[in-house]
């Protein structure tokens, strides 16, 4: 049986539930790159005191990379249902920079011989993605109001 162009379309409209948990994934989105901003920022003050706490892993390369992979999944997990739901195109393009930054500097800097401008790049993209993640929070709380308000959740 051929679906309508209408039921396709209905197959993307979130259910209340699906609309907090994206809320919840926004969340966690700005906790990510939030960490990843402080973990950067304080890094180099900190930096002679982790061997004595044992916590020399945290000034590895894998911790950043580690990092980068959650700020990655919670942008994509979250900012791309909410953007199919709203459709607020600088969200996207908001996301996609602040990706391009944090992943560049994770990356690509240290082969390109560029390692002092990974703290600046990835400090702006972090903001730039805890921008994005609360203004996509804000968009699919308007939704959610709208497309909620009639019935008991």
């Amino acid at each position: 049986m051929m679906t309508s162009v209408k039921d396709f379309t209905n197959s993307f409209i979130l259910k209340c539930n699906e609309f907090r948990a994206l809320v919840n994934l926004d969340k966690l989105g700005v906790i990510a790159s939030s960490v990843c901003l402080v973990h950067c920022l304080v890094l180099p003050f900190v930096l002679i005191l982790l061997p004595f706490a044992g916590l020399e892993y945290l000034a590895s390369n894998a911790a950043h990379k580690v990092l980068a992979f959650f700020v990655l999944l919670f942008a994509l997990t979250a900012i791309v249902p909410g953007y199919l739901q709203h459709r607020r195109k600088t969200i996207l393009i908001a996301m996609l920079f602040g990706l391009s930054l944090v992943m560049l500097a994770t990356f690509s800097l240290a082969a390109l011989n560029l390692s002092n401008l990974e703290t600046p790049l990835i400090t702006v993209g972090n903001l730039i993605l805890v921008a994005t993640h609360l203004q996509n929070r804000r968009h699919l709380s308007k939704l959610h109001n709208i497309s909620c308000h009639d019935h008991v959740h």
